[in-house]
C-alpha cells in the first residue's frame, strides 16, 4: 500500500472511503471469481455475464445482456450528468485451468502468501481480466457513496469472446454505433504494475494472424484414415515430418523470419516515442532482468539487450509457434506413423503491417516451397492500433501514476493484442488501458493478483476518473494534476 501525496480535496472522502470498504470490496471480488466463465467450453459464461450486468444494475446504471450468435455482451450506461461519457471496455470470459499444477483450486480464489510479493489472491482470471474488471465496479461504487455521482457518465461494453479473439464484438460495436459514439474516450481497465512495482502505459497494441498448418497423409504420401505401424516408415512418408521440414522453412537458426512480403508496410517507431524509449532504458527504468528472472529466461532471442532489446520488442513484429502435436506422445513407447500433423501459430503485427497480406504471404511461401498439401486455417484476424501520447486519457492515467508515487514506463505497443482498433477505427475515440496493481501469469498455472495492490488499483481508478475529467473539461493542466514528461 502506497503513500498518497498531492490528493485533490475533492477525492479525499472517496479515497478514504475505498480503504474503509476494502475488505468487503477483496471478497466481492473472489466471490466473483469463484464462477468459471470459460470461452471455450460455455461453462458460467451466462451466469457470469448475468453478475456483471448486476454490479451495473447496484450502481443505479441499466444493464442489458445482449445475446450473440456466441457468447453474450454485457452494454450498459450509468448516466450522472457529466459533460463528458467513458465507454468502460473488458472482458468477463477467461482461458481454461487445465494445467496440471496448480498449488489451488483455480476457482477458489484463495489468498496465498507469494515470495516477495505479500498476500495475493490466486485463481483463473485473477489478472486477465475478471480481477480488475470486479475491483473497478468496486471502486465505482466507493465513489458514489463518498462523492454522490461520479465526475463523468459510464458506458458499458463488457464482452465474452475476447479470449477466442473478440468474435461478435465488432457487430455488437456497429449495431450500437450510434450509442457508443456518445464516448469521449474508452477505458480498459487493468493491472499494469510490474512484479517491482512499475507500472507500464501502451500506446496502442499489436494485431494478431493466428491460424493452424495441418499437414495430413494424402497424394503426396503419408498414411491418409489413421495412424499405422512405425516401421512402415521405411516406405511411407511421416505427415509429421512434412510438417516440421515446412515450419522450417519460415525462419533461420535464429528464428529471423523468412517469408517473403512479410514485413511489408513495417514502420519505424516515431521519433519522440523511441527518444522517449531510450531514456528510459539509459536511465534504468526499462531493464529486462526482472523478466528474464521471473519467466526464468536465461537468454533474449539473438543475444540482445538493453535498447536493442526493447525496441525490437516494441517495432518488430513475431511469428511464434503455440503448440505442435501429432502421433503418439503418451508414457512409455509405442512406434507409430501418425497420418496427420497439426501447429498453431500466431503472428503478431505492427504498424502499417496487413495482417490479411501476411496470411497471404505465408500461403504463397509454402506453396512456393513445395508444401501446398500443408493446409492452413486462419481461426483469429485483427489489425495493430495506435493511441497518442496527448490524449487526455492517457495523459490523465500516466498523472495519476505519478501522483501515487510511480514513475512509469511509457511502452509504444503492447506485444500482446487486443481488438482496440475497434476503438480507433470504427468508434475514432481515444482509448487507455491501466491502474496500478499487480498480477501476473495469465494463461497460466497460479494466475494471481496482490491484495495491496488492488486497494492501490481502486484508488487508481477513482483518480482517474476525477483527473480524466478535469482534463477534459479544462479544468485543470496535465501539470497540476501530476504528469511531467522528463
Amino acid at each position: 500500500m502506497m503513500q498518497q501525496a498531492n490528493v485533490p480535496e475533492p477525492l479525499q472522502p472517496v479515497i478514504q472511503r475505498i480503504r474503509e470498504g476494502f475488505n468487503e470490496d477483496l471478497e466481492k471480488v473472489r466471490e466473483f471469481l469463484r464462477t468459471p466463465s470459460i470461452s471455450y467450453t460455455g461453462e458460467g459464461i451466462q451466469e457470469t455475464a448475468e453478475n456483471v450486468a448486476r454490479f451495473i444494475r447496484e450502481l443505479g446504471g441499466e444493464a442489458r445482456v445482449v445475446p450473440t450468435p456466441g457468447h453474450p455482451i454485457v452494454s450498459g450506461r450509468l448516466d450522472q450528468g457529466a459533460p463528458k461519457t467513458v465507454l468502460v471496455y473488458g472482458m468477463y470470459d477467461v482461458m481454461p485451468a487445465d494445467e496440471p499444477d496448480w498449488s489451488v483450486d483455480p476457482w477458489a480464489a484463495e489468498i496465498r502468501e507469494l515470495p516477495k510479493l505479500g498476500k495475493a489472491v490466486i485463481a483463473r482470471g485473477a489478472v486477465n481480466t475478471k480481477g480488475p474488471l470486479a475491483a473497478f465496479f468496486r471502486a465505482v461504487a466507493r465513489y458514489q457513496e463518498a462523492a454522490g455521482k461520479l465526475p463523468v457518465n459510464l458506458l458499458f461494453a463488457i464482452e465474452g469472446e475476447e479470449e477466442m479473439g473478440s468474435r461478435h464484438f465488432v457487430p455488437f460495436v456497429e449495431e450500437h454505433l450510434d450509442e457508443l459514439k456518445q464516448a469521449d474516450a474508452v477505458l480498459f481497465p487493468f493491472f499494469s504494475e510490474d512484479e517491482e512495482g512499475v507500472p507500464s502505459m501502451t500506446l496502442g497494441t499489436k494485431g494478431i494472424l493466428y491460424f493452424e498448418l495441418e499437414c495430413r497423409g494424402g497424394d503426396w504420401g503419408g498414411p491418409t484414415e489413421r495412424g499405422i505401424h512405425g516401421s512402415y516408415n521405411a516406405w511411407v512418408a511421416n505427415p509429421a515430418w512434412r510438417l516440421v521440414k515446412a515450419l522450417s522453412t519460415l525462419v533461420d537458426a535464429e528464428e529471423n523470419i523468412l517469408v517473403e512480403g512479410f514485413f511489408d508496410g513495417v514502420k519505424p517507431l516515431p521519433e519522440r516515442e523511441e527518444a522517449i524509449l531510450r531514456r528510459q532504458v539509459e536511465s534504468g527504468l526499462l531493464d529486462e532482468r526482472p523478466f528474464m528472472e521471473f519467466d526464468h529466461v536465461r537468454r533474449l532471442k539473438g543475444g540482445l539487450r538493453g535498447f536493442e532489446a526493447w525496441k525490437r520488442l516494441f517495432s518488430q513484429p513475431q511469428l511464434n509457434i503455440d503448440g505442435i502435436v501429432g502421433g503418439y506422445i503418451g508414457e512409455g513407447t509405442k512406434t507409430l506413423l501418425p497420418h496427420r500433423a497439426l501447429a498453431k501459430v500466431d503472428v503478431r503485427t505492427v504498424p502499417e503491417m496487413d495482417p490479411e497480406k501476411v496470411a497471404q504471404a505465408i500461403r504463397r511461401h509454402l506453396d512456393k516451397h513445395g508444401f501446398p498439401e500443408v493446409e492452413m486455417r486462419v481461426l483469429n484476424i485483427y489489425p495493430w492500433s495506435k493511441v497518442s501520447l496527448e490524449e487526455h486519457a492517457v495523459q490523465a492515467m500516466l498523472g495519476t501514476y505519478q501522483a501515487m508515487g510511480r514513475t512509469p514506463q511509457i511502452w509504444p505497443l503492447n506485444p500482446g493484442s487486443a481488438p482496440y482498433y475497434v476503438f480507433e477505427r470504427i468508434l475514432g475515440v481515444p482509448y487507455v488501458t491501466g491502474g496500478l496493481g499487480h498480477g501476473s501469469r495469465q494463461h497460466s498455472t497460479d494466475e494471481y493478483f496482490t491484495v495491496a495492490g488492488m486497494l492501490d488499483f481502486e484508488i487508481s481508478m477513482a483518480r482517474w476518473l476525477y483527473s480524466y475529467a478535469a482534463l477534459a473539461e479544462g479544468r485543470a493542466s496535465v501539470e497540476e494534476l501530476g504528469w511531467q514528461e522528463g
